[in-house]
């Protein structure tokens, strides 16, 4: 009945918010339909598809596979930890994650990290069938397999942070002997050919699009990391710390040592949770001084860390200190979390503006609305410069006009750069550009795709009387494109950090 209430409230929360920038950039996606593309696999925009095309443009509907997903995954966490421990563990784990910023504010933001936490957990929840002993042997459980690759492949056709999850599958099963057992079967290797299959949209679509997600990924990442920066590890330890609340990043720290300590030992459960948890935790933390760690990358290794750390307090539980410091933990991450769902709403609660992406896009689409009725008939092309702000323009303008970002004007424009098929060389163009990401040398940059350019006022978008940001308006007559070959080569800096 919680997460029922829960999954209602966050429906009618929903619908009051507007969208974040990636959201907006999702829907997009869901709009160019496609077996995968360039920066991210397919699954967040097949559910955004099916959404709205069932329930319409909006941002409730937008947002209600992520509520639906958020409720599933509640009630796998729960599954989880009464399946190693106890209900009361996997109680606590469910309450512990819907009261951090992480998951449960994620309930409510469309991202490919919804499907990849989802998958990810009940992957593990079917592995635990699979590999820990309760005396029956693996050919009894081959279907298991085969759930485990489909949910496997899902977990990859979400994002590609799943690549570490059938690594931990086959080192869980090596380190078992139950998954040993199985490995002399058929099974697994079937379970891997099926997760390859589900997978196979990605590898379609970038075998004809000169691999460019794969580049996208190695390459173009690799081209930004410009060496040691100590400010990289406070900036990520910080976001993490705010992502479950800091109390419970330090306990889900301590967590991972005893993990690998009972491991070591030989503990079965404490070594599936292990490797589901530590080698990604590791890995983000090792990369956070060379490369800026976004707060939702490391969503997926918290999920066995949770478990266990639930379980470490209902073991401890007749501490009065381990009962404060876990009701402590929960009660500031639910705090913070709190206060991020009720900044878009409540104006008076502080919140640096700059960091604000969820408000003012109804305010600038309806002023660049008023400059494209002012042009008369047909209404100029919006290009936005970055794809948040011609995301954002493409959801809130009256009639979800076909926009352009960075590729219209020369810059790397992620996926917006694989449907500028859709744009025609003459029209006139409208150029939007937050102050958060200016378009540098713009009247040099736009003479060299407009016939003629002439700026307009600035607008001033707001959350209820603070000042969000300002965006920057030109009005473009006769626009042309001059990189139409060069758009599709994978971006090197323009929203690599996502």
């Amino acid at each position: 009945m919680t997460t029922l209430g829960l999954t209602l409230l966050r429906i009618l929360y929903a619908g009051h918010v507007e969208l974040a920038p990636q959201e907006a950039y999702y829907w997009q996606y869901a709009r160019h339909l496609d077996l995968s593309y360039l920066d991210h696999p397919p699954l967040c925009a097949w559910w955004i598809a099916l959404s709205v095309r069932l329930l319409g443009d909006s941002e409730t509907a937008l947002r209600l596979p992520a509520i639906l997903s958020s409720a599933a995954l509640t009630g796998v966490l729960y599954s989880l930890g009464a399946r190693l421990y106890s209900p009361a563990v996997g109680a606590l784990t469910a309450l512990a994650a819907n009261a951090t910023v992480l998951f449960g504010l994620g309930a409510v933001v469309i991202t490919p990290d919804v499907p990849l936490a989802l998958c990810w957990a009940a992957a593990l929840r079917v592995l635990c069938e699979l590999v820990l002993p309760d005396g029956r042997g693996p050919g009894r459980f081959g279907w298991r397999w085969f759930l485990l690759g489909l949910l496997c492949g899902l977990a990859l056709l979400s994002k590609y942070t799943a690549a570490l999850l059938p690594l931990q599958v086959l080192a869980t099963a090596l380190v078992t002997a139950r998954g040993r057992e199985a490995l002399r079967t058929p099974y697994p290797y079937a379970a891997c050919a099926l997760a390859l299959a589900v997978f196979s949209p990605v590898l379609l679509w970038n075998a004809s699009h000169g691999w460019a997600s794969f580049a996208f990924q190695t390459t173009a990442r690799a081209r930004t990391v410009d060496g040691f920066h100590g400010y990289l590890v406070g900036r990520y330890v910080g976001l993490q710390a705010v992502a479950v609340g800091p109390l419970l990043y330090v306990a889900l720290w301590v967590t991972a040592g005893v993990l690998v300590r009972q491991a070591w030992k030989g503990d079965a459960r404490a070594r599936l949770l292990c490797l589901a948890s530590v080698p990604g935790l590791l890995v983000f933390t090792l990369v956070s001084p060379w490369h800026w760690v976004k707060m939702n990358w490391v969503a997926p290794a918290y999920l066995g860390l949770l478990v266990a750390a639930a379980a470490g307090a209902c073991a401890l539980g007749r501490s009065r200190a381990v009962r404060g410091y876990a009701a402590l933990s929960i009660g500031v991450g639910a705090v913070l979390m709190t206060g991020m769902y009720l900044m878009p709403l409540c104006p008076w609660i502080p919140f640096r503006e700059r960091d604000n992406l969820v408000s003012g896009w109804r305010e600038l689409a309806e002023a660049v609305q008023h400059h494209r009725e002012a042009t008369g008939t047909p209404a100029p092309m919006v290009v936005g410069w970055g794809y948040k702000t011609a995301s954002e323009l493409a959801f809130y303008l009256p009639d979800h006009p076909e926009t352009q970002s960075d590729s219209a004007l020369g810059g790397a424009g992620l996926a917006y750069g694989f449907w500028m098929d859709r744009t025609r060389p003459g029209v006139d163009a409208l150029v939007v550009a937050d102050a958060r990401q200016p378009l540098r040398d713009a009247a040099s940059r736009l003479r060299e795709h407009c016939e003629s350019v002439r700026e307009l006022p600035p607008v001033t978008v707001h959350r209820g009387l603070h000042p969000v940001t300002t965006f920057q308006l030109w009005s473009c007559q006769h626009w042309h494109a001059l990189r139409q070959v060069a758009i599709r080569t994978p971006p090197t800096a323009s929203g690599v950090g996502r």
